[in-house]
């Protein structure tokens, strides 16, 4: 009897386990085992507040090189079990099994893509087909080679796979450069819905632009970059994920294949899949084991995720092939390698920020004013949270108040719309008083000059004798000169090297006022234009370049033409770059005063003006040269190339002896330090 009941025990204790076994292991988490990343305002990625943790780790579903994952309008989960050449229903409310779609058809599922009607597609690379099941796993159709001779040469062999409300599908498949297979629903194939660019090289640019197409057709192919995934929202807008360039990896296509986004995505440059939640927020993953979300614009709000790891850390995956996103938003997402997967769960902070957004986007402005501080006071440095208050003030008419929050954000487009508004009204108040002010004092200066004639132009007199002596001063009096050099070059570098006309004095005192304005250029131009910050600039490599560009220049122009058999001194030399910077020296002053006046669209002025102050400046530089010289243009334009190479030998030499110089003083101090120690 005692032996039954051991016998009955044992039985039950094994039917037991063997149900464990077969049943998959769901693990809650709720600590960050990874890390939130968020961009401030100089795009750089900075640790944030947690808006995903890690949910629940099911595991004992006996996954073997998953690549795919895709969630149905039930909330089911269905998984591409490549290895096991299956495809797996799961139920993400219940963690239970729903069903295993096997077939004698199937040989290498790698893409599963599941329509509202409950059609189940799935693309098999090594059967080299695309197989359609329905809701209950019955094979429907499949879909092999399209017999378009022009898709003769094209490989076939479907990895990823999407359908959109009409029927139309869209493949990545193995090896094929060409862009998105878009087949019809009967498998006609109907073209390449999307192309990427090549990414090319400097020389091959070169080669582009120089050589013949018989010297390009000798030439290897450039390829372009390849498509990793390809996704089919609600909406039916298609999403590609490319692998290879971390510039437009991500893209939304318009129904002509165009990326609709306005700005460049920067995601990546091994991303493995895109997918679209029911809000419209884009989701990619990476090999490296990050997961993106952006908004439906483009905008990145969040990265989550870490490197690569071979340890067993929840959150942390060693290879990332496929995500999904439930109707409550959680992430799912796949190890490929260890078989399990991973659910994210947003935190508080995200829901927040996805609500704001929302309210943006329905028009509730307030409302979203009013989630954004929010998430201000959770984070006060949050670029997207000054991004959203800086809108809703800007869609409110509140212009000086969102231009505060744009300038925290760095966001300098939305900041030229508000400033716009700004000047407008500025302008609108302001603008006729200042012309009054204006045509009062030339109406008070005629009356002046009226006056003066009348007692025989005494004033006048009296203010042309202030000038005279004014000029009179020996460096005013060269700095006056300096401007007028642009206007009559010729006459001015000749009488400079005829009449030994200007000073070195005054051509040091114009440098170092070069410098200055140079330096307020770089620094100190209007928000909008100032595109590198104070503190991330290297403000003594500028100042070393500045002066040893300059210094370089003059030794080496006066070393070549003492050769070349100019007549130039070398202190007319000296003198040639100081007279002949002055227009580039008015137009940097003019950029860096007016840039605070003018917004994005206005931008071509100041290009313009820089351009002209520039060009005018090299013609008089070149002038000079050639007059101070006395050469022909041939000649000038001889000196000046070896001029420049003289430069760069000298800036190649100098290089070297620094980096000998060091190599030498780190040997000398290694060899101090031995003997120090063998000594005492």
């Amino acid at each position: 009897m005692k032996q039954n009941k051991m016998i009955y025990k044992i039985l039950c204790l094994s039917a037991v386990v063997f149900m464990a076994l077969r049943t998959p292991v769901q693990v809650s988490a709720s600590q960050a085992t990874s890390y939130t990343y968020a961009s401030d305002e100089d795009m750089n990625w900075e640790r944030t507040q947690d808006a995903y943790l890690p949910d629940k780790t099911v595991t004992g579903l006996g996954l073997s090189s998953p690549e795919d994952l895709f969630i149905d309008e039930d909330n089911m989960l269905y998984i591409a079990d490549t290895g096991n050449r299956r495809v797996i229903k799961y139920d993400i409310n219940s963690g239970q099994v729903e069903g295993i779609l096997e077939n004698s058809e199937m040989a290498g599922p790698r893409g599963v893509y599941v329509t509202r009607e409950g059609e189940i597609y799935v693309a098999d690379t090594a059967a080299k087909a695309v197989l359609v099941f329905d809701r209950d796993f019955n094979l429907i159709n499949k879909l092999t080679r399209p017999d378009a001779p022009i898709f003769a040469d094209t490989n076939y062999e479907p990895k990823r796979i999407a359908v959109d409300g009409g029927g139309n599908i869209y493949l990545i498949s193995e090896g094929v450069y060409n862009g998105v297979i878009q087949l019809a629903k009967t498998g006609e194939f109907l073209g390449y819905f999307a192309v990427n660019d090549a990414d090319l090289t400097f020389s091959q640019r070169l080669q582009q632009m120089i050589f013949t197409r018989e010297q390009l057709a000798n030439l290897v192919d450039i390829n372009p970059t390849v498509f990793a995934n390809v996704f089919v929202d609600r909406d039916g807008i298609v999403y590609t994920a490319t692998s290879g360039t971390n510039r437009n990896g991500m893209k939304k296509h318009s129904t002509n294949g165009g990326n609709m986004f306005k700005t460049d995505v920067w995601s990546y440059d091994n991303l493995t899949d895109v997918y679209v939640d029911h809000r419209g927020l884009i989701y990619t993953s990476s090999a490296s084991g990050y997961i993106d979300i952006y908004s439906k614009n483009g905008e990145e709000i969040f990265a989550i995720g870490s490197y690569v790891t071979t340890t067993d850390i929840v959150g942390l995956f060693t290879s990332l092939p496929s995500i999904a996103v439930d109707l409550d938003g959680n992430i799912w997402a796949v190890d490929g390698t260890k078989g399990y997967l991973q659910s994210f769960k947003p935190t508080e902070y995200a829901q927040m920020v996805y609500t704001a957004m929302d309210l943006y986007e329905s028009g509730l402005y307030e409302e979203a004013m009013e989630k954004w501080n929010e998430v201000l006071r959770l984070n006060q440095m949050s670029v997207l949270a000054h991004n959203g208050v800086g809108k809703a003030y800007l869609h409110a008419e509140d212009y000086e108040a969102s231009l505060e929050h744009f300038k925290v954000a760095n966001n300098k487009e939305y900041y030229s719309q508000s400033f716009w508004e700004v000047r407008n009204k500025w302008l609108q108040r302001w603008l006729g008083p200042i012309l009054g002010v204006v045509a009062a004092l030339l109406v008070i200066k005629k009356i002046v000059k009226i006056i003066d004639r009348k007692h025989g132009g005494e004033m006048e007199r009296t203010w042309r004798a202030l000038k005279e002596k004014a000029g009179g001063l020996p460096v005013w009096k060269d700095i006056l000169y300096a401007l007028r050099t642009p206007k009559r070059p010729m006459d001015s570098y000749y009488e400079i090297r005829r009449y030994r006309q200007g000073s070195v004095i005054s051509a040091a005192v114009i440098y170092m006022l070069l410098f200055v304005d140079f330096m307020a250029y770089k620094t100190v131009k209007g928000f909008i234009y100032q595109t590198v910050k104070v503190e991330n600039m290297d403000i003594g490599s500028i100042v070393l370049g500045f002066f040893a560009l300059l210094g370089l220049f003059i030794v080496c122009n006066y070393l070549v033409t003492s050769i070349n058999d100019g007549d130039g001194t070398f202190r007319q030399i000296f003198m040639i770059p100081a007279y002949g910077l002055m227009p580039a020296m008015i137009a940097m002053l003019t950029v860096t005063c007016v840039s605070y006046a003018l917004t994005y669209n206005e931008s071509f002025l100041l290009t313009l003006v820089l351009l002209i102050g520039v060009v005018w400046s090299v013609i008089t530089i070149f002038i000079g040269l050639q007059t101070v010289h006395d050469y022909t243009f041939g000649e000038t334009v001889k000196s000046i190339v070896l001029t420049v190479v003289f430069m760069i030998i000298i800036a190649v030499v100098g290089v070297i002896i620094s980096i000998m110089w060091n190599s030498l003083y780190t040997f000398l101090t290694s060899v101090g330090k031995e003997m120090i120690q063998n000594v005492f």
